[in-house]
């Protein structure tokens, strides 16, 4: 069997480490893997020199290549033709790194980094070699992590248009379960079949024992998942720079070094490796001075934990910036002030509607940006050091985007109503409502308060579907290394301990990558889309 890989900076070293578990019972011919971030890669090669004899595809030499390159807007149209679904365009909106500005990684930066001809020249040196590269490795099937560069947009597009599987590993914001679907949107056809069945058919006996353990768990306690950012009114810091506070020369030659690198020499063409000066300024200097200029500005406005019980209002998680909820899941939403004035036309009279910032994006976003929020007469800002089970235990109506706090908003028995897709949209009506035309919004809120009824078996069902259908590992703590964030059961000091961890942990996915694919070879087979038994038989070794 062939795989592809598609890859982001620090995920190459696990689905590395992933493929090597999987050869270990499955039989691997060609394996590829799309490769963004030259600095990661560089530092993983160093390593792993036998990375070179994989079929690989560097997707800053693409970035390099479309210098000078003219668009052939006929050729784009014909692949946006074939492969669209429905544009092509909305690859390079997916990217961050190029539909934003070159600052968006550790500020807020809406200023393209390309014009509108150079993202076109991307996108056609993009298209071009990644088919050329599918041709090459003629992949059985596709693994991914989420979708947020340009390159695994298309190759999503081009094995949906090739029928070949495409697996994307995503957090389902249950404790650590990940889950494969069959394409990088939200909701999962797949899972909303499984929930069907329950809630046709009912729940097994031991798997509906684990979902009621877990909603009495997240009830008496708290919702936070696997990689979730813990809440906070200071901005993040990471390890990494706490530790160059004690080699500040060390840390200065580095940055320094650094800086000419992504200026001149060998970063200079690749659009995921920051400033090393301006990351470094943003996060020593700019960020923590307008947490606490924020603090000052907001002090006696802010809404209160003490005054949620008597204030009547509806809540709004605000998501960090860039983030694949709003750049895939929920395009149309990409302005946020513009989501909050939407919600704010279409409440109540009397009701507020309560906007918290996200913990990542402290001292990210300019003081102006909520002013802007401020001057919407029925907003509030919420103390940032404020939980968000506190504001969503006490709201009359929890609004948003696409975020998770949408779903422990359903576990506290809270209506919902949701902008972009979300993995629970299929929840009864009478709990949830996804809202696709703006100018029903009003007559959906209104009838949501007045028909509000909490379902207890369907939210049983969809957590039982999640579980089912994922696999538990603890995806950014262990296996990609996050820092930060949170895990449960955390505590482990010892370094072998933790890497046996690691390891095992890697196993177990491997073995539910393996199930996925002969769950959708299985489905395949019914639908009469494939009946190709060699595809099979690797299975079953």
């Amino acid at each position: 069997m062939n795989v592809l890989f598609l890859t982001q900076s620090l995920s190459l070293d696990m689905f590395y480490n992933l493929m090597q578990a999987m050869k270990e019972f499955m039989d691997l011919n060609k394996v590829g893997f799309h490769i963004s971030d030259s600095r990661f890669f560089k530092q993983f090669k160093k390593n792993h020199p036998e990375i070179e004899s994989f079929y690989i595809l560097k997707e800053w030499e693409i970035i390099r290549d479309s210098k000078g390159s003219v668009p052939d807007i006929s050729l784009l149209e014909r692949y946006e033709k074939e492969i669209g679904r429905p544009f092509i365009w909305n690859a390079l909106v997916a990217d961050r790194w190029i539909y934003f500005g070159k600052k968006c990684m550790y500020d807020q930066d809406y200023r393209p980094r390309y014009n509108h001809e150079r993202m076109l020249a991307i996108l056609q040196v993009g298209l071009k070699r990644i088919e050329k590269f599918f041709h090459e490795l003629q992949p059985d099937f596709v693994v991914s992590f989420q979708c947020i560069t340009f390159g695994e947009y298309i190759s999503y597009l081009l094995a949906q248009a090739r029928d070949i599987t495409f697996l994307n590993l995503r957090p389902t914001r249950i404790r650590n379960f990940v889950y494969a679907g069959e394409s990088i949107l939200e909701p999962s056809d797949r899972l909303r079949e499984t929930y069907d069945w329950f809630m046709e058919n009912g729940i097994e006996d031991s798997l509906k024992d684990k979902a009621i353990s877990y909603l009495r768990e997240v009830r008496s306690t708290h919702s936070m998942y696997e990689g979730v950012v813990p809440t906070s009114g200071k901005p993040p810091t990471s390890p990494k720079l706490r530790k160059e506070r004690l080699h500040f020369l060390n840390g200065l030659k580095r940055t320094l070094v650094g800086e000419y690198k992504y200026r001149f020499g060998e970063y200079k063409d690749d659009n995921q490796v920051s400033s090393y000066i301006g990351s470094q300024v943003a996060q020593r200097v700019i960020r923590p001075w307008r947490a606490l200029l924020m603090n000052r500005r907001f002090h006696n406005i802010y809404v209160r934990a003490a005054q949620l019980p008597n204030l009547d209002y509806a809540f709004f998680p605000l998501h960090t910036e860039p983030e694949i909820t709003l750049s895939v899941y929920s395009k149309p939403y990409l302005n946020q002030i513009e989501a909050i004035r939407l919600f704010s036309h279409n409440l109540p009279v009397h009701m507020k509607l309560v906007v918290k910032e996200h913990p990542w994006s402290i001292g990210k976003r300019p003081l102006s940006y909520y002013r802007k929020l401020l001057e919407i007469p029925n907003v509030m800002l919420a103390d940032p050091a404020i939980k968000s089970r506190e504001l969503v235990a006490n709201a009359r109506l929890v609004t948003i985007i696409a975020g998770s706090i949408g779903f422990e908003a359903l576990v506290l028995k809270k209506p919902v109503v949701a902008l972009g897709r979300v993995p629970f949209i299929f929840l009864p009506s009478s709990t949830i409502r996804h809202v696709v035309n703006p100018d029903s919004l009003g007559e959906n809120i209104r009838d949501l308060l007045e028909r509000h009824k909490h379902n207890e078996a369907a939210l049983l069902c969809y957590i039982a579907a999640v579980m089912k259908d994922s696999v538990p590992v603890d995806f950014y703590s262990r296996l990609l290394g996050r820092q930060g964030v949170y895990r449960p059961h955390d505590g482990e000091s010892d370094q072998r301990r933790q890497e046996n961890h690691r390891t095992a942990h890697l196993h177990i996915l491997a073995r539910y990558i393996e199930r996925r694919l002969r769950d959708f070879s299985n489905i395949r087979r019914a639908d009469d889309v494939s009946d190709d038994k060699d595809f099979v038989e690797q299975l079953r070794k």
